[in-house]
């Protein structure tokens, strides 16, 4: 009994394994390869950064795309999508999704698995040998043998395990490709900082001076709201002042301006939506919460070369209106987004 043992321990000990870290992938940018080479052994992914006049429409459109060809979305934010779709509907996809807007950005990748999925099999097939083998001497193994066997075979069973999982990996990868698209407001020009309004206090809602005032310290004015500090964000607060800010360069204040002349919510909601659409803002969500006194407008901008999401919290308190502030780069914001309208919706 020793000696088989023995025997199935050094099978184990040379039986293929499988590295703990996965092969580097090499990525070659060249010709599309014919969909029958994609589905042998290459994983494909590719990528497209379209200008459009509406990131939100676009989004939703790429999406349809990929479910009409059975495929689905991995991922999803303000600026970008993931989509899954089938290896073999690859191109039809890509060119489906070049008319949805300007192509400013185009990346084709082709990672070959074949000798990975054969490496793989071999190995599969090695250590169902060498499971078989304990099982046999198990099943004649004495007593005080017993447990040693199934120790063995739980460490074969688990590699078995890890084996398979990589190889149907693989097989997912082969089988549809990962396609991601961004997205660029097509008006890459910024909005304006003033504004035409009769209502002082509206032609001072810009993220050009936001971010000017908290870089440079400047205080915003006095408010008679306790805004909570979101997440991620290092606070001022001093003599009912507040603003912060993040590792990142995403801002937050909060400030205050006369109701004057003197309106109920619904009325400053609908003339700040106006002038900030007029000022050259993209309208991406809007809503009132906290059973109607908070109402927040999440508008996004051209900011130079980069996308800007600006997000205005608004309140009524008698002769004062409460505005929270907060922008960001777009792709940093969305990190932030949740943080920032528990803030607004916590006021």
């Amino acid at each position: 009994m020793r000696r088989a043992l023995t025997l199935l321990l050094a099978l184990a000990l040379t039986a293929p394994a499988l590295a703990a870290d996965e092969p580097e992938e090499s990525t070659e940018n060249a010709e599309k390869p014919d969909p029958a080479a994609m589905l042998e052994g290459s994983a494909i992914s590719a990528s497209l950064t379209l200008r459009v006049d509406d990131k939100k429409a676009a989004a939703q459109k790429a999406i349809a795309l990929a479910e009409e060809t059975g495929g689905w979305f991995s991922h999803f934010e303000p600026t970008r999508v993931d989509v899954r779709v089938p290896t073999a509907d690859t191109d039809a996809v890509l060119d489906a999704l070049a008319e949805l807007g300007d192509v400013v950005g185009r990346s084709y990748q082709r990672t070959d698995h074949s000798e990975e999925i054969a490496q793989l099999d071999a190995r599969i097939e090695g250590r169902e040998k060498v499971l078989a083998r304990y099982r046999e001497v198990l099943d004649s193994a004495k007593a005080n043998s017993v447990v040693q066997v199934e120790r063995q075979i739980t460490q074969a069973v688990a590699e078995l395990e890890r084996l398979k999982g990589r190889r149907r990996f693989l097989e997912n990868r082969l089988g549809h490709s990962t396609l991601t698209v961004s997205f660029q407001f097509r008006d890459r020009s910024a909005p304006r900082r003033d504004g035409s309004s009769s209502f002082a206090w509206l032609n001072t809602m810009n993220m050009a001076d936001l971010l000017h005032d908290v870089r440079t310290g400047e205080r915003a004015s006095r408010s008679i709201v306790d805004v909570p500090t979101p997440d991620g964000f290092s606070p001022y607060r001093k003599r009912g002042r507040f603003q912060a800010i993040t590792p990142d360069d995403v801002v937050f204040r909060v400030r205050s301006a006369k109701n004057k002349p003197q309106a109920e919510l619904g009325f400053w909601a609908e003339a700040l939506k106006e002038r900030q659409i007029a000022a050259g803002y993209t309208v991406l969500s809007e809503e009132t919460v906290s059973d109607g006194k908070t109402y927040i407008l999440e508008l996004g901008a051209a900011n130079g070369p980069q996308d800007q999401t600006y997000v205005i919290g608004l309140q009524v308190h008698g002769r004062k209106l409460i505005l929270a502030e907060a922008t960001g780069e777009a792709e940093r914001f969305v990190e932030r987004r949740e943080a920032v309208l528990g803030s607004l919706k916590g006021m």
